[in-house]
């Protein structure tokens, strides 16, 4: 015999018991259903779940942190910067102040050279005029007479005479007779010729001792300075 089955299409009705809420059971240990659940609403089921995201995305705050991070890697790297900045300028101040010292040395040591030249040009020309000196001592040292005055001899044989003229009488000077080139002698002083006056000069080197200094067109004998 085959049995229908009461769920398929048919006149009889599927009947879904109710579950009854047990009013009357106090004890802990009912096994009564809790028919509240199947009285709340939508909102009241996932209250609670949205309270628990809502917490949750409350709690969440790494974004705060990481700009703190950020704001911190920043300051480091400006930090870093500027503490670059202050040693290349370190830097470049000592290789300045290296520079300085060095051409300033360079010029002291020019100064110190250019100092040291001008003395030794100093000492020379004082042990030339020194030498100079001497050298004309030593020269008048061999003048012939007794003036003061010094004359050399540029244009010589002149005769020695007793007065200053031509026609005057011949004599002799350190037994010489006339004068030569490149002597000198220290004249006593200087006179005109006695017969044509200032167009011969004549000089003294002795009593009645005179020897021609020619013209002014003729030189034969110049003073030395």
């Amino acid at each position: 015999m085959t049995r229908k089955n009461p769920y398929e299409k048919g006149t009889q009705e599927l009947d879904i018991p109710d579950f009854v809420e047990d009013k009357t059971s106090t004890s802990t240990d009912s096994t009564s259903i809790d028919m509240s659940i199947f009285k709340m609403s939508d909102d009241e089921l996932y209250d609670d779940v949205e309270a628990e995201d809502y917490a949750e995305d409350y709690d969440e705050k790494p974004k705060k942190k990481r700009k703190a991070n950020s704001s911190m890697v920043l300051a480091l790297i400006i930090i870093f910067l500027l503490l670059g900045a202050c040693v290349g300028a370190i830097i470049y101040a000592y290789k300045q102040h290296q520079e300085y010292v060095k051409v300033n040395t360079a010029y002291m040591q020019v100064q110190a050279n250019e100092e040291n030249y001008k003395q030794q040009i100093a000492e020379k020309d004082a042990t030339i005029q020194n030498l100079t000196q001497q050298i004309e001592a030593l020269q008048n040292q061999g003048a012939q007479g007794e003036g003061n005055m010094i004359y050399v001899i540029v244009d010589g044989g002149m005769r020695f005479r007793k007065a200053p003229t031509s026609d005057a009488e011949l004599t002799e000077y350190n037994g010489a007779s006339q004068v030569e080139n490149g002597e000198k002698y220290r004249v006593i002083e200087v006179v005109n010729d006695k017969d044509l006056g200032d167009q011969y000069t004549w000089a003294k080197v002795a009593d009645e001792v005179y020897f021609c200094l020619g013209t002014k067109d003729e030189v034969w004998a110049k003073k030395v300075d």
